[in-house]
């Protein structure tokens, strides 16, 4: 007898036979889930991002320096002057003044003056701009030497610092509070933001009483190696006929000031300075780098290196440090017309804003824009200066019949030093006279005086590179075995056949060096 089919087995066996099967797929499921869930991945656990990494500070970290206070119109201009000695004496990397927004940021020390000039609050800014630590610090209001010793004893605490040199009270040179201010009031009068300069002091009566008056000082006080310092650099911000004498005074006390110190910078500077005078340009270049060594903002050494470099044909190179000198020191009639220089071939940087000046009355002039050249010297000069020199000029500038007596006007403002050599050479320049241009500076070199020779790399100024005698007149100056030591000018580049700029392949260039 056959078995019966599936489909004649009776309802409730087939129900329990499916009941038994899926019994057992549920339990080979509940067996083998842990073995298939181990073979899965896993799903990661949710990464919390790690705070960034805030950068500490220490001495050999960028620095720069801030100085503010909530009276109105506080004269902060000797704390900052004596702040930064301190730090930069302190072996803090202070940064050179920044004149571009654009500058990488860096730790800026902010000191913030009380209104009643009792209390500071010091600050360390991060480049993050948070504020890494503050302090707050009480001043005595009896002298600025207890006051400026109050800086001296907080800031290398404050800054983590004290390890990097000695005592920072002993940097401030003097325990006389008399004569620590007869420094300050003298020196800041060619060292402070006011300063007129030292490549072209003008003559100044009130600053050769300052200089008197710490001839006196250093007389009661012979081993105030500062004091010697800024000496010298008076010496060399007097203008006048006795330009040798003054040079000579400015070397030996500075070489005074550095056998007592020879972290003076401003020693280093007015030695720069006084090798300049002389033509001696690598001797003034080296003082000049060893002072912005010791002070990255010493206004005397950026003015020296950056009209150095300028009369040397090297606009793009003088180009960073005529602007820091600028931007320390913006009355510097030096500092102003090197700039000026540069700006003949290089921008300006955001933050400094060009003066009116000759040189770019000059430029202007050569580009036949008469207008512009007239409203710049407008700007530049007093109504007098204008009517007595440059408005013959101009006029010369509009037609030659008129250039001898623009000339005349020009040399009669000289002879009176209404004008100093430079833009006598400048207006002669403006009216394409190299034979005047020429003379003036054969005059000079035979004076010994120092030839403003930068008018000669000036783009527009090719017809005074191609006259017969600059040839000589270089020469003379000694530039050659400057270019063969530390590089040509820049005008070798379109004109690769001009005099010395072939020089030995071995030249070591002077952006190598920095």
């Amino acid at each position: 007898m056959e078995a019966p089919t599936q489909e004649q087995q009776p309802a409730a066996h087939r129900f329990r036979t499916a009941r038994r099967v899926a019994g057992l797929v549920v339990l080979a499921a509940l067996v083998s889930w842990p073995i298939l869930r181990s073979c899965a991945p896993e799903t990661p656990e949710p990464t919390v991002p790690a705070p960034p990494v805030r950068e500490e500070f220490h001495a050999s970290k960028p620095l720069r320096l801030q100085l503010q206070s909530e009276a109105e119109n506080a004269d902060l201009a000797w704390l900052r002057y004596e702040l930064n000695h301190l730090l930069a004496r302190g072996k803090m990397h202070m940064s050179a003044v920044s004149t571009d927004p654009g500058d990488p940021k860096v730790f800026t020390l902010r000191v913030t003056l009380s209104a009643d000039g009792k209390q500071a609050k010091l600050a360390l800014i991060a480049p993050d701009d948070n504020v890494d630590r503050e302090s707050p610090l009480p001043l005595p209001d009896d002298t600025r030497l207890a006051t400026i010793s109050a800086f001296a004893t907080a800031l290398p605490r404050f800054l983590n610092a004290a390890h990097t040199t000695g005592d920072w009270v002993a940097l401030i040179g003097t325990e006389d509070a008399k004569a620590y201010d007869t420094f300050l009031n003298s020196s800041l009068e060619w060292s402070g933001p006011q300063s007129s300069g030292f490549t072209q002091p003008p003559s100044a009566p009130s600053r050769a009483r300052s200089v008197e008056r710490l001839e006196s000082l250093i007389r009661s006080q012979p081993k105030f190696a500062r004091a010697w310092g800024a000496l010298a650099a008076g010496y060399l911000s007097l203008g006048g006929e006795d330009e040798t004498s003054l040079t000579q005074l400015a070397e030996t006390s500075a070489e005074h000031a550095l056998t007592l110190d020879d972290s003076i910078a401003d020693a280093h500077a007015a030695l720069g300075l006084a090798h300049l005078r002389r033509n001696e340009w690598v001797a003034a270049r080296e003082q000049f780098e060893r002072a912005l060594t010791l002070d990255a903002q010493t206004g005397a050494a950026l003015e020296g290196l950056a009209c150095l470099l300028v009369d040397a044909g090297r606009y793009k190179e003088a180009a960073p440090f005529a602007a820091q000198a600028v931007a320390i020191q913006p009355q510097s009639v030096g500092a102003n017309e090197c700039f000026s220089y540069t700006l003949t071939t290089t921008p300006a940087p955001p933050a400094i804003q060009a003066t009116p000046s000759p040189v770019r009355a000059l430029e202007a002039i050569l580009a036949g824009d008469n207008s512009s050249a007239k409203e710049i010297l407008q700007g530049a000069l007093s109504t007098q200066d204008f009517n007595r020199w440059a408005e013959p000029l101009l006029r010369a500038a509009d037609n030659r019949r008129y250039i001898p007596g623009a000339l005349q006007a020009v040399t009669l403002a000289a002879s009176e030093q209404q004008i100093d050599p430079a833009t006598e050479i400048l207006c002669g320049a403006a009216l394409k006279q190299p034979e005047f241009v020429f003379n003036r500076m054969s005059r000079l070199q035979r004076q010994g005086e120092r030839l403003p020779l930068r008018v000669l790399w000036m783009p527009q100024t090719q017809f005074l590179r191609q006259h017969s005698r600059f040839e000589q007149i270089v020469s003379a100056a000694g530039l050659p075995a400057f270019w063969q030591e530390q590089g040509i000018a820049d005008v070798c580049a379109a004109e690769p056949a001009l005099y010395g700029c072939k020089v030995h392949p071995t030249a070591t260039k002077s952006s190598d060096r920095r």
